[in-house]
């Protein structure tokens, strides 16, 4: 636990906000709305009033805990105790001049690469601090619309300024989905949140670091699709770093985090054009949204399989378990419908909760015992939605390029969630077509490596042009071949 003083000069503010402009936040995957419990925080000492009804003092619960969204800061000095699972801010460990930069802003994650002089290179990651204000980005858009773009800009810029420390950076290149980029360059998201989704700029743009108050001299945000609402410059950017563009045949670039961004090359032996997509996953595959989910942190489950009769799991830097990833719950999918405990409609009997044998990284097993990971219903029907509108979304991708999926040679799945992924889980839960399990491969953060080399390479900058200029952008809202095959993909 960290204890945290609040100050009286906070009157006023919700407790979340305040907290997370200090550093300090969880993922509220209900948007601040008082129903998940992700924000709960320890009342040690001084009074918090109630969000409802600020004449009210907000009293915690048995546990002596408060949920941080509904609490405002009263004028009395507070201090709560933050549990150890939330991000804090920390001064960065280099104190150096770096020429060059690269951002991904995820929806869930800031990925922050740092290119030296001699060529050393220094990468940090952090949660999203806009994840007070909900954890997909029709919450971040709503959020925006009814206390406008400064307060969650606020979030991510003073984070930003935290991963940074006292680094000075010369050029730095950024890249996310759009509606992560209008907030970081302080525009309104609001048109991508209603038909026809049109983003108020979706080409490349160059501010000063100081005009947002970075240590940097230049910022410049590369191109996202051209007026295609969900299809960022983290997929143009990741894409052409992958190596997409240069398959003979064709190839599937998939990028899977809260939104399912979705390239399709035909190959350059048949014209090498290109069609795109974006599905609304959710954030399950991420961790959100899920009951005993997590990110891909230390002591997170992260693989998942079923050894004489047993499962048998390991987790992110092999400590004792504390939820679940996105790809460990693929992996654990893939047994529950192998021995019938989900079925295929996605009924699940009752509620489960993984026992098993922990694996640690010497190859040693623990004893059996009983983990902190447990899946209901409602868990089970999140990860039904969110792999049929991956599949509908590919679907729709090869029926407007007319593509059969035999013919697909080249699966590149990008993200921190493809770098664990099991390709044969993937296709056993219908994530994936099954002949495309023995094809698929992870190819990492290509979103940040792409905005990495954009600063270097004329060939990066050239594939970045290409894909954002000339990328046909599917609309799946109005795609027969995504409506039917959603349905269809419904069952495992």
């Amino acid at each position: 636990m960290i204890r945290v003083t609040v100050p009286a000069e906070a009157n006023g503010l919700p407790l979340a906000l305040w907290l997370s402009r200090m550093g300090y936040s969880a993922i509220l995957p209900c948007g601040g709305a008082g129903r998940c419990g992700n924000c709960r925080v320890s009342l040690l000492s001084g009074k918090l009033l109630d969000v409802d009804d600020p004449t009210k003092e907000l009293l915690p619960d048995e546990h002596g805990e408060v949920r941080a969204c509904r609490a405002l800061i009263s004028g009395v000095e507070t201090v709560v105790g933050i549990p150890d699972g939330w991000d804090a801010p920390g001064a960065g460990e280099e104190r150096r001049y770096y020429p060059t930069g690269a951002l991904d802003i995820g929806t869930t994650t800031l990925a922050l690469r740092l290119r030296g002089d001699d060529g050393r290179i220094t990468e940090l990651t952090a949660q999203n601090p806009e994840s007070v204000f909900g954890a997909d980005v029709a919450s971040r858009i709503t959020a925006t619309e009814e206390k406008g773009v400064e307060p969650v800009r606020a979030c991510l810029l003073n984070r930003l300024r935290t991963l940074l420390g006292r680094c000075r950076v010369g050029r730095l290149s950024v890249v996310g989905n759009p509606t992560m980029i209008h907030i970081f360059a302080g525009v309104s998201p609001a048109s991508i949140g209603i038909a026809p989704f049109t983003p108020v700029f979706s080409g490349s743009r160059e501010i000063t670091g100081e005009s947002i108050g970075l240590p940097v001299e230049t910022v410049v945000l590369l191109p996202a699709i051209k007026d295609a609402g969900y299809l960022g410059s983290d997929l143009v950017a990741g894409a052409a770093a992958s190596g997409v563009l240069d398959s003979p045949c064709p190839a599937i670039y998939l990028d899977l985090g809260t939104n399912g961004e979705i390239l399709l090359s035909t190959g350059k032996e048949n014209g090498g054009h290109l069609y795109a997509a974006s599905c609304a996953v959710g954030p399950c595959f991420e961790g959100a949204g899920i009951s005993s989910g997590a990110g891909g942190i230390p002591g997170a489950v992260s693989r998942v399989k079923k050894q004489d009769g047993e499962f048998v799991f390991s987790t992110v830097g092999g400590l004792a378990p504390i939820g679940i990833t996105g790809s460990g719950l693929i992996d654990l999918f893939a047994v529950l419908l192998e021995d019938g405990t989900v079925a295929r409609d996605g009924r699940l009997a009752e509620p489960f909760t993984l026992t098993g044998r922990q694996t640690y990284p010497d190859g040693t097993l623990s004893t059996p015992f009983e983990t902190p990971v447990t899946l209901d219903q409602k868990d089970v029907r999140a990860v039904q939605t969110a792999k049929a509108a991956v599949r509908a979304g590919i679907a729709a991708l090869l029926h407007a390029a007319w593509i059969d999926p035999d013919e697909v040679g080249t699966v590149l799945i990008a993200g921190s969630f493809g770098r664990y992924l099991d390709p044969a889980s993937a296709a056993k839960i219908g994530l994936l077509p099954e002949q495309w399990a023995s094809d698929a491969r992870a190819v990492g953060n290509a979103a940040l490596e792409g905005a990495d080399l954009a600063l270097s390479s004329e060939d990066t900058r050239e594939s970045v042009k290409r894909i954002a200029t000339t990328a046909h952008a599917v609309d799946l809202n109005s795609s027969p071949a995504f409506r039917e095959s959603f349905l269809s993909q419904l069952d495992f």
